[in-house]
């Protein structure tokens, strides 16, 4: 992964079962605590020029997890990083590249 570009995967459990090399994990239900979201940017995203955001398909969690960390740091007068949300989420990103031992981790 590049180091300018941080990748938070916000589903729970079924992240285990496979995930973006070097993702970061937190669920969707600690985006609704500032305080995680807080620790997520300072300890984790500090530096970082881009951020993507997903969870299986990117269609509810994804974009409504990516939506509430551009505003809170929007509310902390921080312009960086730029946050995306990942098109077809982890299911799609699976399925192009899950072969790919550099590109996908599997824990078992």
């Amino acid at each position: 992964m590049k180091d300018d570009l941080a990748v938070v995967d916000v589903r729970d459990e079924d992240f285990y079962g496979g995930h973006v090399k070097g993702a970061i994990n937190l669920d969707s239900f600690q985006f609704s605590d500032d305080a995680a979201v807080d620790s997520l940017i300072d300890k984790q995203l500090a530096g970082k020029g881009r951020v993507v955001v997903h969870c299986m398909l990117s269609q509810q969690r994804g974009p409504r997890c990516a939506n509430r960390l551009a505003a809170r740091l929007q509310e902390r007068g921080l312009a960086q990083p730029a946050v995306l949300v990942m098109a077809g989420g982890f299911q799609k990103f699976a399925r192009l590249y899950g072969s790919n031992p550099d590109l996908v981790e599997l824990d078992n």
